[in-house]
């Protein structure tokens, strides 16, 4: 109850303390306004009268309070002294908190252990394949091929023969004959004239009483042979009539002209055609065996449970 009343006390007080120079200064600031005219002067001094007198009152009441609350302090503690306030013991400085040091943040490998769960063994399936059926089937191949039919034909073969012509050419043989020419000479003989046939009788062989002697020239045919000068040879004239050509058989030959060249009958009997088989173009087929496409089934074996274990890189304070 004692410090109940204590600081009851110590509210009023700091109270007074508190109002007390405030109404102070607001007396002095009415005191101090400039005095209006002389009508209004009354009104002037009731006015600072009754400031006065609440200033009054006011301290009045304050110290009052003060009393009574003193009073009862000393009548609950049975002293009649105020116990005074104690001396607030000062707020120590607090000491700086150090600047911490940064974490050093390092990698590492982190090791993690993974369970692999176990898988029973299961059918699936697989990639196809194909397989023969045991049927077969046939197709053609794009090629093609030759047959004999059976039939026959004729056709020219276009073959020739040579054959002689019996054609004849005339030539001319070159040959020659002989023939009189008639020509004469002279000849001195031993009998004598006096004429001297224009100087052919030569010299003078003699005189006579009255002349000179000339041998006596005569004339006569030369005789009738080439080597006598009586005869001559000569061409006959180039005609078959004139001897001087003949008719002869050509060589039995196509260069020679006593042959030629001819297209054979066109006829098996005549050697132009011949009997051929008749052949035809087919195409070409084959036999293969009919494959079909399946699916294939995989077995795929259990596995066992087991763990593992990976690395992955982390990071946390060095120590």
């Amino acid at each position: 109850m004692k410090n109940l009343m204590n600081k009851f006390l110590a509210v009023v007080s700091t109270g007074v303390l508190i109002v007390l120079p405030q109404v102070v200064n607001s007396a002095e600031n009415t005191n101090d306004t400039p005095k209006p005219t002389e009508g209004s002067a009354a009104g002037s001094s009731a006015g600072s009268a009754a400031v006065g007198g609440v200033g009054a009152g006011t301290i009045a009441a304050v110290v009052a309070i003060a009393a009574a609350a003193a009073a009862l302090s000393d009548s609950g503690s049975g002293g009649g002294a105020l116990t005074p306030t104690p001396t607030p013991t000062p707020t120590p400085t607090p000491t700086p908190t150090p600047t911490p040091t940064p974490d050093v943040i390092e990698e590492y490998n982190k090791i993690i252990v993974v369970d692999v769960p176990g898988v029973a063994a299961y059918s699936t399936g697989g990639p196809t394949s194909t397989r023969t059926t045991g049927a077969t089937a046939t197709r053609t191949t794009g090629a093609t091929s030759t047959r004999a039919t059976g039939a026959t034909a004729t056709r020219a073969t276009g073959a020739t023969a040579t054959r002689t012509t019996g054609a004849t050419a005339t030539r001319t043989t070159g040959a020659t004959a002989t023939r009189t020419t008639g020509a004469t000479a002279t000849r001195t003989t031993n009998a004598t004239t006096t004429n001297s046939n224009g100087g052919q009788a030569g010299q003078t062989v003699g005189t006579n009483s009255t002349n000179w002697l000339y041998n006596v020239v005569e004339t006569y045919e030369l005789p009738a042979t080439v080597a006598g000068g009586g005869a001559e040879n000569y061409d006959l004239p180039a005609t078959v009539a004139g001897g001087g050509a003949e008719v002869y058989e050509l060589p039995a030959t196509v260069a020679g002209g006593g042959a030629e060249v001819y297209d054979l009958p066109a006829t098996v009997a005549g050697g132009g055609a011949e009997t051929y088989d008749v052949v035809e173009e087919f195409d070409v087929e084959e036999t293969y065996d009919v494959e079909e496409t399946y699916t294939t089934t995989v077995t795929v074996p259990a596995v066992a449970a087991s763990t593992t274990t990976s690395s992955v890189v982390a990071t946390r304070v060095q120590q």
